[in-house]
């Protein structure tokens, strides 16, 4: 089995033949994984995206595809990492991938080499939707103690709701054989007064979306849902989240009314919406399923979201569909309608050192990583930039922009050595050891052989008995300028800490060589001289 690696939207709008042969032949496809979703989605992501397309030989048509979004995230300490999440967006209640269920054990095994292949450190399997066949399948590729695999747990919002429960309900034939099959005697009984309030026209009505209507529509539709949602989310979450998902919202309900895919019932009061229901139209699954409602919060009587329910439903009887997908959520209302219960979880595989596999940045996301770094240049955090040009160069030594990029810092951070001593100066002579080290550490990375700062930071190892490392540092400052006696002094300290007595005195040698007065070092040569005990009892 031949996996190719799609990443470009013009080869992805010439397999659409292709993908509606592989959708329609796929026994577990749904509405989320078809090409209008998919494209969709991708056409308008502002992150990158990638589809795995599997074939059996280079001449045949594929038999498989894996959409897939590329993401390039910073972890806390600053590097750039990349992972890997299902496509469909945030937006699609199921995702998973399409195959020809003739060889889809072969797919399987396919995909989960060709995304091991891939550089990433957690792969995210969001609202995975499909067989215990298919997903243990592709699950045993990622075994230990390479790979790591877990549940994540969704947003708890306070309210008691289970969202890894998805609620559907199995629809008869008849309209009447629901209401008396389905429905408890009080719904019933309001089900049949509100509809007839809205079958009379008299007061309230019921308009179905054309392409005239569709943005007034969706307009009523997302205004009412940011009314009632807006707030909430932009507090909890981040105050831009709301914006954006009225935008992802408007796009991809586009995307359902061109493919004739999207029920838009919208409930008046006279002149005034009162409340509108998205729904999308599986006709290969004939299911209709529930994607966002919205309503004047200002209305009880007749109940806005419970009514559009009922008109829903009932259209869909009419019409033939099978199953009315109320998606993600074990509401209380959701069983008025004689709710059904499925588990939909969100699952993922990570890395065991959670950094990329093979400690590389994926290359497709270096263009990125370069615009991040850029920013990062621009707000002043020159070696969180200089960091991600590095991490740009070992993926690709060859890469001009972040070359160029990493010497225009160097300069920068160069101009700013005086001012960054200074303050790690500071730092250490006010007991900031560990501040102190990490300022020092990021002046050598800019000038590594500066020999204040390479002296300095073997004296914060002496003080933290790391004697091992003051021996180095000092030992590379002295490199540098072998004129400084207290150079040698303080590696004699560190060597004797080490019990190395024959280096510490020649070191100490040095010392009184270039200054013979150093009273320290005539000390501690005559300590050291005198004494059997390990030099490591001796105090500075």
């Amino acid at each position: 089995m031949r996996v190719d690696v799609i990443d470009g939207f013009d080869t992805l709008v010439q397999l659409r033949s292709n993908w509606d042969a592989v959708y329609a032949a796929d026994p577990e496809a749904q509405y989320f994984m078809s090409w209008t979703w998919i494209a969709g989605w991708f056409k308008r992501l502002r992150y990158q995206w990638l589809v795995l397309a599997a074939r059996e030989d280079d001449s045949s048509d594929y038999v498989g595809f894996f959409p897939l979004q590329l993401r390039t995230e910073r972890a806390r300490d600053g590097a750039f990492h990349n992972e890997l999440r299902t496509g469909g967006g945030y937006f699609a209640g199921y995702s998973g991938f399409l195959c020809n269920p003739d060889v889809q054990d072969d797919v399987i095994v396919a995909f989960a080499e060709t995304v091991k292949q891939q550089n990433w450190a957690k792969l995210h399997l969001e609202n995975i939707f499909m067989s215990p066949r298919r997903l243990n399948g592709f699950l045993r590729e990622f075994s230990a103690p390479a790979f790591l695999t877990g549940k994540v747990r969704r947003p708890d919002d306070g309210d008691g709701v289970d969202h890894d429960i998805y609620v559907y309900v199995n629809l008869p034939g008849d309209w009447e054989e629901f209401l008396n099959g389905r429905l408890g005697a009080a719904t019933r009984k309001t089900a049949r007064r509100t509809l007839r309030a809205i079958d009379d026209a008299a007061e309230y009505r019921v308009t179905d979306v054309t392409a005239a209507t569709l943005e007034r529509d969706l307009q009523i539709l997302l205004q009412f849902w940011e009314n009632q949602w807006g707030a909430k989310l932009a507090a909890r979450y981040h105050p831009g989240l709301p914006k954006a998902m009225i935008n992802n919202f408007r796009n991809m309900l586009r995307c359902a009314f061109e493919d004739d895919a999207l029920y838009l019932p919208v409930l008046w009061q006279g002149e005034n919406p009162i409340g509108v229901q998205a729904t999308l139209i599986d006709r290969k699954n004939r299911s209709l399923i529930g994607v966002l409602n919205g309503r004047d919060l200002n209305i009880r009587k007749p109940a806005p979201g419970f009514a559009l329910h009922l008109y829903s439903i009932r259209w869909a009887i009419e019409n033939g569909f099978a199953v009315y997908d109320l998606q993600t959520g074990d509401f209380a209302y959701k069983y008025d309608f004689g709710g059904i219960e499925r588990k939909v979880e969100c699952l993922f595989v990570s890395t065991a050192t959670r950094r990329n596999l093979r400690d590389s940045l994926e290359r497709r996301s270096l263009p990125v990583v370069l615009v991040r770094a850029k920013a990062l240049h621009q707000a002043g955090d020159l070696d969180g930039a200089v960091r991600a040009c590095r991490q740009i160069l070992s993926a690709d030594r060859s890469h001009s922009g972040a070359r160029q990029l990493l010497e225009q810092l160097d300069a920068a951070r160069r101009a700013l050595l005086p001012q960054t001593l200074s303050v790690a100066a500071r730092l250490h002579q006010a007991g900031n050891l560990a501040e102190a080290e990490k300022i020092y550490r990021e002046i050598l990375d800019v000038e590594p052989r500066h020999f204040d700062v390479r002296y300095l930071l073997g004296v914060i190892f002496l003080q933290q008995r790391r004697y091992g490392e003051a021996e180095q540092q000092i030992n590379q400052a002295i490199e540098i300028r072998p004129d400084v006696p207290a150079g040698h002094y303080n590696r004699g300290l560190a060597l004797a800490k080490l019990d190395r007595i024959e280096d510490a005195l020649a070191s100490l040698d040095n010392c009184i060589e270039l200054e013979p007065s150093h009273s320290q070092a005539l000390a501690l040569r005559a300590a050291l001289a005198r004494s059997p005990q390990p030099a490591a009892s001796l105090t500075r």
